[in-house]
């Protein structure tokens, strides 16, 4: 088996269809009253209409972690965490998403 698909629960549904769109230059393939489908590659992030927001972390995978981040916090992302080396041989950077994701760019280093 593999992974293909998170859902995460979302008050303000019409809002974080608007975040991903402006902070992060993506549409959804699917969007109505009740969810919001984004897919991203093999996997995708399914947005549902709920009374309250999920906790959840959505890590995405970076080429450039700071140059992502300077792009989503130049279009209105908060930053949470700058870049910065993690000893696990990442780099990594947090943003406030909508209503309580974060979301963690990742971009793995070069071992020497």
């Amino acid at each position: 088996m593999t992974i293909s698909h998170v859902h995460c629960r979302m008050k303000d549904l019409s809002g974080a269809v608007a975040w991903f769109a402006s902070r992060c230059a993506v549409a959804p393939s699917f969007n109505d009253a009740r969810m919001a489908v984004f897919p991203f590659g093999d996997f995708t992030l399914i947005l549902d209409a709920a009374p309250e927001d999920s906790v959840a972390t959505i890590g995405f995978n970076s080429d450039d972690c700071d140059a992502d981040f300077d792009a989503l916090v130049s279009r209105g992302a908060h930053p949470l965490e700058p870049p910065r080396d993690r000893p696990y041989g990442a780099r990594v950077a947090y943003l406030q998403g909508p209503g309580a994701l974060t979301i963690e760019i990742e971009q793995l280093l070069q071992s020497a």
